[in-house]
């Protein structure tokens, strides 16, 4: 069926957008927009209808919808002022107002697209088919209780409270309880259920409660293959019961928003370049964030600048591009002019087409700060920190650069939540540490974060450990130093220490210490 409007032509029998004859690129989720839009031109389409038709009743945000409403208007040319063909009818919904006639693919006739749709979907008894989502999908099942007492409640409060946490993360598309809660008390084979709610990983688990302890068991599973990719038990006292589930909620939230994560990267990864989506190339530039490689680094530009051509409108990688750029400026990685600059405008394009992203207010909050905006630097934190309590990276990342402004106690704060919801975090999460009691004056321990971090080749380590060693007057300072110069050769310290924000009494603190590991400047 083909839907046309003035030089427009939908073809839901290719998913195609074509324009003037020539395919257009378009996000599945905008195009399954599109379609809705059009053939049901006729009257006023609500939003709970769009979550429904398009997000399968799964939990989005009104941004979400925005966006995606943004970016369909946009294929179409046109926009949010304008509303040529896709009208805003406030407090009801929205309504395609363009003129469509549509095209049978065999029978050659020409009618309303409301006649048609109706017409086609009586003949197949469903709704027509749409390309699968371009994010992981997850569906969190009903708890089971184990328990000898009635605990339905607890089970069930644990269930709805997990589904509420992981919705926070946007990398994440979260089945709704409406849909998952139908399967509660039933002998579930998974990959069915997988297929039912079209959930490509599925969480199950149990609660037992006896003699004032409680034990809940959660695992992960490939839906597709019923593979077991992750599970784990907590143990816990139930001395306060709501405490409990706000605690084991938020571990496997954060747990489980990592290994799916890991997951789609892997399947990323067996993917030629000719194969990448939008959403591809930011799974795969991830890497980058953890690694710190100049090559690395090259490659995840080359892959965020792909992901925004194919897509304009995805905010995340906007935000992991404000990531990348700035590391041009924090790292003298593959620099080209104007880093921060650049840094800037992607972030701020980032939280203007998700407001609710995260990830793109820390990131929009450390372009502040290398800005030296400290102002504009905590707002956006505490606003990332709002919009996802439980992500361990924005945590580790907030602490990270508020103990680099000279913030040292609220920085091991955040950094400590950090690590307890991610156990097996990177190394770089003991920074904010390591800061803290160079601060403190407790340079042995200052020595031994250092060697926690690990990060051989990150001048910052060698910075640090050169000055921690220089206060102690440590034989082994000159040496520290001399390594420091061979991961950075043109190493100045003031230069460094400006760029990074450093509080003047935390600045000459160090330099004072390399001082004395023998820097001449």
């Amino acid at each position: 069926m083909r839907f046309v409007f003035g030089e427009w032509e939908l073809d839901t029998g290719l998913y195609e957008l074509r324009r003037d004859g020539r395919p257009q690129k378009v996000e599945p989720q905008v195009y399954d927009l599109l379609r809705f839009l059009v053939s049901n031109s006729d009257r006023v389409v609500g939003k709970d209808e769009i979550v429904e038709e398009i997000w399968d009743g799964r939990i989005v945000t009104e941004s979400t919808i925005s966006t995606c409403l943004k970016a369909a208007r946009q294929a179409i040319g046109d926009d949010g002022r304008a509303q040529r063909l896709i009208k805003t009818v406030h407090g009801r919904g929205f309504r395609f107002v363009g003129e469509v006639s549509v095209t049978g693919d065999s029978t050659g006739d020409t009618r309303t697209a409301s006649e048609a749709t109706s017409d086609n979907t009586a003949r197949n008894g469903e709704r027509p088919a749409r390309p699968a989502a371009d994010k992981p999908v997850l569906a969190v099942l009903p708890f089971d209780n184990l328990s000898a007492d009635v605990d339905e409640y607890f089970a069930d409060g644990l269930t709805e409270d997990i589904i509420t946490n992981l919705s926070r993360f946007r990398d994440l598309l979260v089945i709704a309880r409406t849909s998952t809660f139908r399967f509660k008390g039933r002998a579930t084979d998974l990959i069915d259920a997988g297929k039912e709610l079209g959930a490509g990983y599925i969480i199950e688990g149990s609660v037992r409660r006896a003699g004032g302890r409680v034990r809940i068991t959660a695992q992960l599973i490939d839906a597709a293959t019923g593979l077991h990719l992750w599970a784990e038990a907590y143990d816990r006292d139930m001395e306060d019961i709501f405490a409990v589930q706000d605690d084991v909620t938020r571990t496997i939230a954060a747990t489980l928003g990592v290994k799916i994560q890991d997951a789609a990267l892997q399947r990323a990864l067996t993917k030629s370049p000719a194969e990448l989506d939008a959403y591809d190339c930011v799974l795969r530039a991830r890497r980058y964030t953890s690694m710190l490689s100049a090559d690395i680094h090259a490659e995840a530009r080359d892959l965020l600048e792909k992901a925004i051509e194919l897509d304009p409108a995805n905010a995340d990688a906007q935000a992991l591009l404000a990531n990348v750029y700035l590391a041009e400026y924090r790292f003298d990685t593959n620099p080209r002019p104007d880093p921060v600059g650049r840094a800037l405008s992607v972030a701020q394009t980032a939280t203007r087409l998700d407001p609710q992203s995260a990830y793109a207010r820390c990131w929009l909050a450390i372009v502040y700060f290398f800005r030296g905006e400290n102002d504009l630097f905590e707002a956006e934190a505490q606003r990332a920190l709002n919009l996802n309590p439980n992500d361990p990276e924005t945590l580790a990342d907030i602490g990270h650069y508020l103990a680099f402004m000279g913030e040292f106690d609220r920085g091991i704060e955040l950094s400590k939540r950090a690590q307890q919801l991610n156990p097996l975090h990177p190394g770089w999460y003991y920074f904010s540490f390591a800061r803290y009691h160079f601060d403190r004056r407790e340079y042995e321990k200052t020595v031994a974060d250092v060697q926690r971090i690990g990060m051989p080749h990150f001048y910052w380590t060698h910075l640090l450990n050169t000055a921690a060693l220089g206060q102690l007057e440590h034989p082994d300072a000159g040496a520290a130093l001399e390594r420091l110069f061979e991961v950075k050769p043109n190493f100045s310290a003031q230069t460094e220490l400006q760029k990074w924000n450093a509080a003047p009494h935390d600045l000459k603190h160090l330099v004072e210490g390399l001082r004395k590991a023998g820097l001449s400047e």
